[in-house]
């Protein structure tokens, strides 16, 4: 048995390569705007990694004192986490995307809503760092 705040994550890596390859074809389907049917044991795949996510949540939660479940105390989110045009897909950067990446020419800025970077260079420095923008 593991001690308080001793986190063992068993992944059975056959198992998990599926479960990519199914968010990576629902990502693709969203990307090019496509419906995803789903196939027969889709839902248990999809079951397990919301499971690992929430196995994740609870270590930076015990561990780190990060809230990444709950919602804040207006049970809103912030305007650049919500869908759209310049949706990043990273909390507090606003940036148009096209194929998880900065779509030619665009620019990056910080939210100033919520201000989780202290300037629009910062925001560009973050999705640099993530890989999603070029060097």
């Amino acid at each position: 048995m593991n001690a308080p705040n001793q986190y063992a994550l068993h992944i059975d890596g056959t198992l998990f390569r599926r479960q990519r390859e199914l968010l990576l074809q629902i990502a693709g389907a969203v990307r090019n705007r496509r419906n995803y049917k789903p196939k027969s044991g889709d839902e248990g795949l999809l079951e397990g990694l919301l499971s690992l996510t929430d196995e994740i949540a609870d270590e930076a939660h015990d561990r780190h004192g990060i809230n990444c479940l709950l919602v804040d105390d207006n049970n809103t989110r912030c305007e650049c986490q919500k869908p759209g045009f310049f949706c990043s897909g990273v909390p507090g950067i606003l940036a148009h995307m096209e194929n998880g990446r900065l779509a030619e020419g665009a620019q990056v800025n910080r939210c100033d809503l919520c201000r989780r970077y202290p300037s629009d260079e910062a925001a560009f420095e973050k999705l640099r760092q993530l890989d999603r923008a070029p060097s």
